[in-house]
């Protein structure tokens, strides 16, 4: 009886935490992704840098020597390259599907509605135009 109902205690407490910790993430995809705000305040060189210190780290953490340190650059160099290849890849096929979500969003829209949809798209637009500008300086 005792183990049953610490059973259902655990359970209630994981539930629990799985659905916090689902909404945090969900907030942070948010935030990140959709609107563009705190996340994109880091510029691209404060964002490098990061990335620098926690590689540091896990080298660190793993205890890595000098030449294992060049074959993981050497890897991660790599697979940086296949992400951007796959990237460009996919970037045409990504942007028709958002582009016929659109317009199916657009059919339905009123008059009104579609004025302020439209006006929503051109400040995301703008938005993620001036974000791009800040990370890369040099395009």
């Amino acid at each position: 009886m005792i183990a049953r109902s610490l059973k259902a205690k655990i359970l209630v407490f994981a539930v629990f935490f799985i659905g916090i910790a689902t909404g945090v993430l969900i907030a942070n995809f948010y935030e990140s992704r959709v609107t563009g705000t705190p996340t994109d305040v880091a510029n691209n060189g404060e964002r490098a840098q990061r990335a620098r210190r926690d590689v540091n780290r896990f080298r660190d953490y793993l205890g890595l020597n000098p030449t294992q340190r060049e074959q993981m650059d050497k890897i991660m160099e790599e697979t940086r390259g296949e992400f951007r290849q796959l990237r460009e890849e996919t970037q045409p096929r990504f942007q028709a599907i958002e582009m016929e979500s659109r317009n199916k969003v657009r059919a339905i829209l009123n008059d009104e509605q579609l004025q302020k949809y439209d006006e929503f798209r051109r400040n995301i637009t703008e938005k993620r135009r001036e974000r791009e500008q800040r990370q890369r300086p040099n395009k």
